[in-house]
């Protein structure tokens, strides 16, 4: 019986243990559309926020105008950068961008990085990515948030009031 408690408490431990444990940014270097190489390395030291969507997702194309707002609100901060990882081709992409504007620095092709970096395999080994995902990248490279779906962008908005405390935001 003892033996019991003591393993329950080590199970206990162990799962308390590793959800806290910070999750490393994922670590990329990929063209976005205007060519310029983005490099995840080269942007430590800012906050990075990330959203993974597809043109033909209706749940990504409906948020791109909240997103807008956001990047709005920190358009003068520096030290934040957001970035918008579409599995779309960037023939595709310019001409739905051309329609649907989108603030973010948007990278094409970027179904590898995706499931590389940011998928999740399941109990039988298939990578599984829900869209749209946000990820907020904290200035020492951790992932602060990852959260899915417009209900997401809430999380994303109050890591950035978090991560910016000091800084006014524009509009306010």
């Amino acid at each position: 019986m003892k033996f019991l408690s003591l393993l329950a408490a080590v199970l206990v431990l162990t799962v308390s243990l590793s959800a806290q444990t910070k999750t490393s940014q994922p670590t990329f270097a990929a063209a976005g559309m205007d060519g310029k190489v983005i490099d995840m390395a080269t942007l430590r030291g800012k906050v990075v926020v990330v959203n993974l969507w597809f043109i033909n997702c209706p749940n990504c194309v409906e948020e791109i105008k909240m997103l807008n707002q956001l990047v709005d609100e920190y358009k003068d901060n520096k030290d934040v950068v957001f970035l918008g990882l579409a599995s779309n081709k960037k023939s595709e992409l310019e001409k739905f961008l051309k329609k649907n504007p989108f603030k973010y620095q948007v990278i094409p092709d970027a179904m590898l990085i995706i499931l590389s970096k940011f998928g999740t395999p399941d109990k039988s080994g298939e990578i599984n990515i829900p869209f749209p995902m946000h990820y907020v990248v904290d200035r020492d490279g951790n992932v602060a948030v990852k959260a899915q779906g417009i209900k997401g962008i809430g999380f994303v908005k109050n890591e950035l009031k978090k991560q910016f405390a000091d800084t006014p935001v524009a509009g306010n």
